[in-house]
């Protein structure tokens, strides 16, 4: 079984054998930041660094758990240590929060704890502390109880392929297929997995719904958009900016998106663009898979664009691979996807992967590495209040490395016209994913905002925002397919009001491939720049710091939607 590897932490303030699963050593160490305040300079520093410990112990333990429940589903003691870790160490967490932050906010020492942060924790936790409360404790708990009753489900979901039992993450795989027979079986074979566990499906996100109705309600929020938001820290938009990006994509990207429909569907011989055949156009599908389908030669061949982009991005990746702190081999009884993580305390990021070799695999490692140098500058930052931002940057680092690799996608698709090939295929499946990014947003802004319990409420709502979104998508025969859409993503379960995210980071994307176009040294110099400040800036003054632009606008979003549509015209003469 694969072993994550543990690097012994370095501890100031802790005692020298603190185990962050021992229930007795964290009521401890918790014990004495609430019943001893700081009382002057030195005590102050003292006090923020017994936080600061106690937050990155636990927030490994917590991070390796669930990474090791990936690396291993089948493991038979891991769901208890799991389960004992929150039942035991996560709920006194969590109810000691509100009064670590009243502790923090109220003291006239507060500005010795760290190093000058221009008040930018002060003021979020202002914000996050409105909706904090020690009664969430047991309802989060149970929240992630049932978070992992889909994980469970999708790591050991199977389907009928062409005859043979075959993994979900398998089939999914073959919806890149360049076979149309392929392609089909596949998608039927998938939805008819999900079609015949819908009841199950639905209950369980029927279940979460009201779980996070009565958060909404126990923290004294008036809805679950806003309790959500405020966790997410979404601190510098509002819902009301993402209906703006929706509204910009309906009216700028739709249209360009139906044009290329049109041109795809000649790609395709066909007269209708069935749903097996979105994310493929036979004029742009490179020769063969990257690097023939080797995962160690696609992993060689990522070192080198790496290094070829920035050397000290080589380096880390080369360190990473060689501590096995990247695994995207497949084995039996390893969760399907990909991710990376960070682990404070080892101080390294961990890349995650179930790989089979297609076209998909070269992009999502690119992708997820981008978020291991993320969490490598993040980790240098000392203090963990200011290291991570919110989500939307997160996506920046890893979809900017996606497109500042164009240059040299040759090391995946040596094959003269290959690599020009999957780039078209790339700026294609970006463009139109942001029509499906605002589709997911709507639906779960809509769900959560009208309390949609019925399952039949959710299914209308989805098939309506489809076709909204989605036009050109031919669903005729299987629109109950078409109405259990929002479950093609893991995120409305796991992560809610996590996808919007994606969409802002592609914007920061296309603009870092556009400034690399003008100055390629620069445009690195850059992205380094905005990942090195982890989140010690605002969303808005990251994309900044990065040369990028911060608009949600409709001119905007048509200018960078033009580019991709042009660079995929430019390969199509």
């Amino acid at each position: 079984m694969f072993q994550v590897q543990k690097i012994m932490p370095y501890r100031r303030y802790l005692r020298a054998d603190f185990d962050p699963e021992n229930a007795t050593h964290v009521s401890e160490a918790l014990l004495q930041l609430r019943s001893a305040p700081p009382f002057d300079f030195e005590s102050a520093k003292a006090w923020y660094g017994t936080f600061c410990e106690i937050s990155d112990a636990t927030n490994e333990i917590q991070t390796r758990l669930d990474l090791e429940m990936s690396l291993n589903t089948d493991s038979k003691d891991l769901p208890e240590r799991i389960k004992q870790f929150e039942s035991h160490v996560l709920v006194q967490l969590m109810n000691a929060r509100a009064q670590l932050m009243d502790i923090y906010l109220q003291s006239p020492w507060r500005a010795s704890m760290h190093a000058d942060d221009r008040d930018k924790i002060a003021k979020e936790l202002l914000q996050r502390r409105k909706y904090t409360s020690p009664k969430l404790a047991q309802l989060q708990i149970e929240e992630n109880a049932l978070i992992r009753d889909f994980k469970s489900f999708s790591a050991h979901a199977t389907c009928s392929f062409f005859g043979r039992n075959t993994s979900l993450g398998v089939v999914i795989g073959k919806l890149n297929d360049p076979r149309p027979e392929i392609r089909k079986e596949a998608f039927l074979a998938h939805w008819s997995k999900i079609r015949s566990s819908r009841e199950w499906l639905e209950n369980l996100f029927t279940n979460l719904l009201k779980n996070r109705i009565k958060q909404a309600a126990v923290a004294g929020a008036d809805s679950y958009t806003t309790l959500c938001f405020s966790d997410l820290g979404r601190f510098d938009y509002s819902p009301q900016d993402c209906k703006t990006l929706r509204d910009s994509v309906l009216e700028a990207i739709v249209p360009l998106v139906s044009e290329l429909h049109a041109r795809q569907l000649k790609s395709l011989n066909c007269s209708v663009l069935r749903p097996w055949d979105t994310n493929v156009w036979p004029k742009f599908l490179p020769s063969e898979n990257p690097c023939q389908g080797d995962l160690d030669a696609l992993l060689d061949a990522g070192g080198r664009i790496f290094t070829k982009i920035h050397p000290g991005f080589g380096r880390l990746f080369d360190t990473l691979r060689a501590n096995k702190f990247i695994d995207i081999h497949p084995r039996s009884m390893k969760a399907p996807g990909a991710f990376c993580v960070v682990l404070p305390e080892s101080r390294t990021p961990f890349v995650f992967g179930n790989f089979a070799g297609n076209f998909r695999d070269a992009f999502t490692l690119l992708h997820e590495f981008g978020h291991a140098l993320h969490g490598s500058a993040a980790l240098q930052i000392e203090n963990p209040l200011v290291r991570h931002p919110g989500l939307e940057f997160c996506e920046v680092a890893s979809m900017g490395l996606e497109f500042l690799a164009q240059p040299f996608l040759n090391e995946f698709w040596p094959r003269t016209g290959d690599a020009k090939k999957a780039w078209a295929l790339h700026c294609f499946n970006a463009l139109q994913f942001w029509p499906f990014m605002a589709l997911l947003d709507e639906w779960q802004h809509t769900v959560y905002d009208e309390r949609l319990l019925d399952a039949n409420d959710r299914a209308a709502l989805w098939r309506q925002l489809s076709r909204k979104y989605r036009p050109n998508i031919d669903w005729s025969e299987i629109e109950d397919f078409e109405e259990l859409g929002w479950l093609s993503r893991p995120h409305p379960i796991t992560s809610p009001f996590y996808y919007i995210d994606y969409g802002i980071a592609q914007m920061g994307g296309v603009q870092l491939w556009l400034n690399s176009k003008a100055n390629y040294l620069r445009a690195v110099e850059g992205h380094i720049r905005g990942l090195s400040l982890g989140s010690q800036r605002t969303l808005p003054e990251l994309f900044a710091a990065s040369s990028l632009n911060f608009d949600f606008s409709k001119a905007w979003l048509e200018k960078l939607g033009r580019v991709l549509f042009d660079e995929i015209s430019a390969a199509e003469a």
